[in-house]
């Protein structure tokens, strides 16, 4: 049984919400750990807002935070963010490259 947030980021035919089907892999180790990243972040996370430490937040509702960003995130992306995005990796591997390469 899944939990209700783990039943949420289960992509199935009956969501869209990563919109990838079964013939496509599942997310990357790569994704895995930067979401752990941001749960991290936000259990760890202080500011003059925001003190996780001093609202002893929970590793649940700590996810639940990770869960409403990515949903946020979902909702607001456009284009213009995803063409910034698309760039900067492009320019990231080619940096890459040509360091390798010596060129």
């Amino acid at each position: 049984m899944h939990s209700p947030s783990e039943s949420h980021l289960t992509p199935n035919s009956s969501t869209k919400v990563f919109g990838y089907s079964e013939e496509q892999s599942a997310p990357s180790t790569r994704i895995d750990a930067v979401i752990c990243d941001l749960m991290a972040h936000i259990e760890n996370y202080s500011d003059e807002d925001f003190d996780s430490q001093w609202m002893h937040l929970t590793s649940a509702e700590a996810e639940a935070m990770v869960v409403a960003l990515i949903r946020h995130f979902i909702a607001t992306t456009g284009g213009k963010l995803l063409s910034r995005y698309l760039l900067e990796s492009r320019q990231e591997v080619e940096s890459t490259t040509e360091d390798e390469t010596g060129q």
